[in-house]
């Protein structure tokens, strides 16, 4: 099995991690020019997100191109559970071609390297009914089922 590093994404590498965004968004890898013309605009709002200390980006290298990455939130909790609060996988994506490669498991260490270096009692994610694969790796990574929930969301 091929070995992947994983990185942290930070502003020497976001145009790499900009174009994965791409490729997932449009299941097509960007064009040269397509690349030239983005490392031109890329100072956007996901860019000056990771400045916020609570978001944790990190992304499977791959001979000079990211094919997955995983983003973690710390959410502090007020009060509850001695001011611990918990980590929240937002998203997991692999790139179709890289996947049942143990890029996904070696995504989630870092999810376990980060609950024990912060203030954290756990971690949490949700996950669609509908993705079994995912459902399976989670179950894997030591996740179990903690009741029946609805995702609503509002759009601004």
């Amino acid at each position: 099995m091929k070995e992947y590093k994983i990185i942290k994404i930070d502003s020497q590498n976001y145009n790499m991690f900009d174009d994965m965004i791409f490729w997932r968004m449009n299941r097509r890898e960007r064009t040269n020019v397509e690349k030239a013309e983005a490392f031109n605009n890329n100072f956007d709002s996901s860019y000056l997100a990771l400045s916020n200390p609570n978001l944790f980006v990190y992304a499977a290298l791959e001979t000079g191109r990211l094919v997955g990455w995983i983003s973690i939130v710390y959410m502090p909790k007020v009060g509850k559970l001695n001011g611990l609060g918990h980590l929240y996988i937002d998203e997991l994506w692999v790139a179709p071609l890289y996947r049942v490669q143990g890029i996904a498991n070696k995504l989630m260490e870092k999810a376990d390297e980060l609950l024990n270096t912060t203030a954290s009692a756990g971690i949490r994610l949700y996950v669609n009914t509908d993705n079994s694969n995912a459902k399976g790796l989670y179950e894997k990574c030591g996740f179990s089922e903690s009741g029946i929930a609805y995702f609503m969301e509002k759009d601004k």
